[in-house]
């Protein structure tokens, strides 16, 4: 092979290794992920929270009978203000007036066993004085050989046998009284019977729901009729995770009404749960005055303000936060070398959700370049370029 033609060889085997060293550069390029980024800074928050509730009546009373029968009464209907100690239904009290009459007629079969008992114990005592005397006088004869040995046994027989008597006469008079005294308790159980046919208004208030007819029969303990009270609503809302610790006692919130759209309410928070419903945690508010339009399950909103004007603090958007087993995290951009990326996974400790973002307690420091969308496409240690937002 001539010169010439192995030269051209060369020169096309040279051309094709930089051609395909040029599409690896790029290809390598274009793997390294574009990441929207921003940089941490402080802010200045006055921040307002707002969760959705329902209003409720302060005090709700769900009444039921202490006892099962069939009901006679029922002299109220739903809507109705009833005052407290009013009549709200009543069970046919036949039965438990027989068995109160019974336990009454116990009772005075018992008084009169006692006195019975307490007759033959006065007796049995004048016996047990007589026999004791003759015992010591005959004893006393005895021992001067004035009587026989058989009177002398006679005696103390008649002193032992009349001491067993005394014994029985007392120990049937403590029957009779605890007999009297279980009587006496039957008879205040049977009263309490008669008293549990009837259901009285705990408090004043209006009647929300009743779940009985007349003549039907009902169970001990089931629930039949509902009564709110009367005054001051309250509202209750459930608050995140994110914010139940920056709720407290006492605190001022505005409350408005789906319904009553013209007027915003003064409240305070009343009751903080401790432990979650589902997601959230409940929440309390009391209402400061009354409105005649409010009805218990209306749709309500609640607005927390919180001013710290005086305090810098650290937000960043929620998207910029992720979590884990781990906890809370962010990804850091730090450059490596000039325009070379990299992402660090950062653990965070987050405060109050606010308008902005989360507040950023530890973790973070001003000037931070950190990831700011699409945290699931990204890991540790993952190289990428920056497009800001």
């Amino acid at each position: 092979m001539n010169k010439p033609i192995l030269s051209l060889l060369w020169s096309i085997v040279f051309l094709v290794a930089c051609n395909n060293g040029s599409k690896e550069e790029d290809n390598s390029a274009s793997s390294i992920r574009p990441v929207k980024y921003l940089t941490v800074g402080n802010s200045q928050q006055v921040g307002q929270l707002t969760y959705t509730g329902l209003a409720k009546a302060q005090q709700v009373a769900r009444l039921s009978f202490k006892v099962g029968g069939t009901v006679s009464q029922i002299p109220i209907k739903v809507g109705d203000r009833v005052r407290k100690g009013q009549l709200l239904a009543l069970l046919d009290a036949t039965d438990y007036q027989v068995s109160y009459n019974q336990s009454l007629a116990n009772v005075q079969s018992a008084k009169s066993q006692i006195e019975s008992a307490q007759a033959q114990l006065e007796n049995a005592r004048a016996n047990f004085l007589n026999a004791q005397s003759n015992y010591n006088r005959f004893e006393k004869l005895y021992e001067t050989n004035s009587i026989s040995l058989s009177d002398f046994e006679q005696a103390k027989s008649n002193y032992l046998s009349a001491e067993a008597s005394l014994k029985a006469a007392e120990t049937q008079v403590q029957a009779a009284i605890a007999g009297e005294k279980s009587s006496e308790s039957m008879a205040r159980s049977a009263s309490n019977q008669i008293n549990y046919t009837r259901i009285e208004a705990p408090f004043a208030g209006i009647i929300s729901s009743i779940n009985i007819e007349p003549n039907e029969i009902v169970g001990q303990g089931n629930p039949i009729i509902e009564l709110n009270s009367i005054g001051n609503p309250d509202v209750e809302i459930g608050v995140s995770e994110n914010a139940i610790a920056t709720i407290t006692n006492d605190q001022q919130v505005e409350v408005r009404f789906n319904s009553i759209p013209e007027k915003t309410f003064s409240g305070t928070v009343h009751e903080i749960g401790f432990s979650s419903a589902g997601t959230t945690f409940p929440v309390t508010i009391r209402l400061a005055e009354s409105e005649n339009r409010i009805r218990p399950g209306m749709p309500a909103s609640a607005t927390f303000s919180f001013n710290d004007q005086d305090k810098l603090q650290l937000i960043v958007p929620p998207g910029a936060v992720a979590k884990d087993v781990s906890g809370h995290f962010v990804y850091l951009i730090q450059e490596e070398s000039q325009n070379q990326f990299v992402c660090k996974k950062q653990n965070v400790t987050i405060g109050r959700l606010r308008d902005a973002g989360f507040e950023i307690l530890d973790g973070l420091s001003p000037g931070n370049k950190i990831a700011s969308a699409g945290l699931d496409l990204l890991y540790d240690g993952m190289r990428v370029k920056l497009y800001r937002n």
